[in-house]
């Protein structure tokens, strides 16, 4: 493993409860991990803030535990072994042109991890991935979803003859299906084969998605076991703690506000299913089914702010990319990911759209 002396924070701006805040607070102050609290020895964390050079918290934490503000993006990056990259505000990726000239600048074998999406378009994936490469800067890009536990632990096995998946989520349009590609396509790139890329995709809003699982396109059953894994039912268990079989009693379709989803048709048969659900539940559930039947589903937990310990297990894994150089997944697959966000991005507001997609046959293995 390699020596961590030098970490250099990129961040457009900074703020309470943003993922920059989050992960600079763990590598300044320190994580739980492994049944202690950790910080990396000897490491000096130096931030360029592109946007303002007045920030009140960055200011406090330069004072009470020796952040350093650097005046330019060649000052932060000089001698760093590790590089995080954030982007503005609720952005789902940082700004194109700063993540270039960042790549540019940082030195041949300092690892750099991008908070978010690699990009928002597929091409503009494609030359990152490639000028990273050029420079001999290993890159990985995603959010704390990967890192964080799963109630029931455990993973999908390596090699499982997979046949259709399910994720469920909420929030706005691109940042939610962000969620939910960095949610679901970790797990399932672990089916026998890998990841085949998406030959096809379709989409449904409104009542023409509740006709599609009535129709097979997705799987009723696959919901109801995700559902089953959720703390936050909405509806009645949210007035009188009661229990409730959401899906069974047909509640979905009328809790549901605005319900929009994607499914995948992978090259190799398997189906995927991201449905944004808001005010159904209020977490994030998966269900997995194999070829011979077996269901496996859970919740991705992300605990509740202020401290959103999700972002300890991101520090702890950002940590070891930084000191191994190996990225937890192929930059395919963040190519994989861009590409899909730009085809979601494109698609109209009719109620049902279908998208060839020859462009997204990216394939790719998960590291064993």
């Amino acid at each position: 493993m390699r020596t961590l002396k030098k970490i250099a924070v990129v961040a457009e701006d900074y703020a309470l409860q943003t993922p920059a805040q989050q992960l600079v607070d763990r590598f300044l102050i320190g994580y739980p991990a492994d049944g202690a609290f950790h910080r990396p020895k000897d490491c000096e964390i130096t931030i360029y803030l592109r946007d303002s050079a007045d920030n009140r918290e960055l200011d406090q934490r330069s004072r009470e535990f020796g952040l350093r503000r650097a005046s330019d993006l060649a000052a932060a990056l000089l001698d760093a072994d590790g590089v995080m990259i954030f982007g503005k505000g609720a952005a789902i990726n940082p700004d194109s042109a700063l993540l270039r000239e960042t790549i540019q600048r940082a030195r041949p074998g300092s690892a750099c991890f991008v908070y978010g999406a690699l990009s928002s378009t597929l091409e503009a994936a494609k030359q990152l991935a490639g000028l990273a490469e050029k420079q001999r800067v290993p890159l990985m890009a995603g959010t704390s979803l990967p890192f964080t536990w799963r109630l029931p632990s455990g993973d999908l096995a390596l090699g499982t003859r997979l046949k259709e998946a399910l994720i469920v989520i909420q929030g706005l349009p691109l940042k939610a299906e962000l969620d939910g590609l960095d949610g679901l396509l970790p797990l399932i790139a672990r089916r026998r084969g890998g990841e085949s890329g998406i030959r096809q995709l379709q989409s449904f809003k409104g009542s023409a998605l509740w006709r599609a699982g009535d129709e097979r396109v997705w799987s009723w059953k696959l919901l109801a076991s995700a559902l089953s894994r959720s703390n936050s039912p909405q509806g009645d268990p949210v007035k009188d703690g009661r229990t409730q079989d959401l899906a069974g009693l047909g509640l979905v379709p009328k809790l549901a506000r605005d319900p929009r989803g994607w499914v995948l048709e992978h090259h190799d048969g398997l189906k995927s299913t991201i449905l944004v659900l808001d005010g159904v539940v209020a977490d994030y559930n998966f269900a997995l089914e194999a070829r011979d039947g077996t269901i496996t589903s859970a919740q991705i937990y992300r605990p509740p702010a202020p401290a959103q310990h999700e972002f300890s297990q991101l520090a702890e894994g950002i940590e070891d990319f930084f000191r191994t150089a190996k990225t937890r997944w192929p930059t395919e697959a963040s190519i994989l990911t861009a590409g899909l966000l730009e085809v979601f991005g494109k698609t109209s507001p009719q109620e049902h759209e279908v998208a060839q997609t020859p462009e997204l046959k990216i394939a790719f293995q998960t590291p064993r």
